[in-house]
């Protein structure tokens, strides 16, 4: 689930309307309509820190690094996925904490990112290696 549809579902939720959460975290309707529609990102982090209040939920949750990741490579590989997400989620946040990427890249590079690794894993476990017998 995408920054967008996390937003849309606790706004509906809380059965607010988007001039409402607009006027709340001071933007437009218009652009809760853009962030709705994954087609922008908060730019601010004041603006995440706004609607995280306004949810009562973290700005981990409201981006999508809340864990979920970790834990269901935990639930589909075991220690050994949980050790490597940890691993890629640690290094993706390093190159974000540069403020190299717009916010909305690295919304889509971290989903794309943990497409590949879902995807890397499946592969490797339907290709890995086989044991020999001696």
């Amino acid at each position: 689930m995408l920054f967008g549809d996390r937003l849309k579902n606790l706004r509906e939720t809380a059965n607010m309307t988007q001039v409402e959460l607009g006027s709340l975290i001071g933007v437009s309707d218009r652009v809760i309509g853009y962030y709705e529609a994954n087609t922008r990102f908060p730019r601010k982090q004041e603006t995440l820190r706004k609607i995280s209040e306004v949810f009562n939920v973290s700005v981990d949750y409201l981006v999508g690094t809340d864990g979920r990741f970790i834990q269901k490579a935990d639930e589909q590989y075991g220690y050994s996925g949980k050790r490597q997400a940890q691993e890629i989620l640690s290094d993706v946040k390093a190159l974000f904490a540069g403020g190299e990427l717009p916010e909305a890249d690295k919304d889509d590079f971290f989903r794309t990112v943990t497409e590949m690794y879902f995807e890397a894993k499946k592969s490797n476990k339907k290709y890995g290696r086989r044991k020999l017998k001696h």
